[in-house]
């Protein structure tokens, strides 16, 4: 069985965010390995945080981090309040109406915030 060779994509500190990325990188189809989430029993608390390493195949290297750079961009346009095509609100920052599941269009209305209603 021949080796493949294998490359370091990026550490973090949390188990959170080792599986986040993990899930990310993996549903798009590229397989991801982990290591440092074995710890102590007493944590991080104790311990201070670990350094957990994110490893893929070297021939996914480039796929992987262009994911990653993806996941870690700001947002370009934030979505400001508005009101949803059910009649709902929708709070700031939300592109998804929480009544109906509407997703938010740029062109609906939206609610102003600073005006007084009295």
């Amino acid at each position: 069985m021949e080796e493949k060779p294998m490359a370091r994509l990026m550490v973090t500190e949390t188990e959170v965010d080792a599986g986040f990325y993990k899930a990310a990188l993996e549903g798009s189809g590229i397989p991801v390995f982990i290591s440092g989430m074995e710890g102590s029993a007493f944590g991080a608390a104790l311990d201070g945080p670990n350094e957990i390493e994110i490893i893929v195949y070297q021939k996914d290297l480039e796929a992987s981090q262009a994911i990653v750079a993806e996941l870690d961009e700001e947002p370009e346009d934030e979505i400001p309040a508005w009101n949803c095509s059910c009649g709902a609100e929708v709070d700031e920052g939300f592109g998804v109406c929480w009544s109906c599941g509407g997703e938010y269009d740029a062109a609906a209305k939206s609610i102003d915030t600073d005006s007084n209603s009295g």
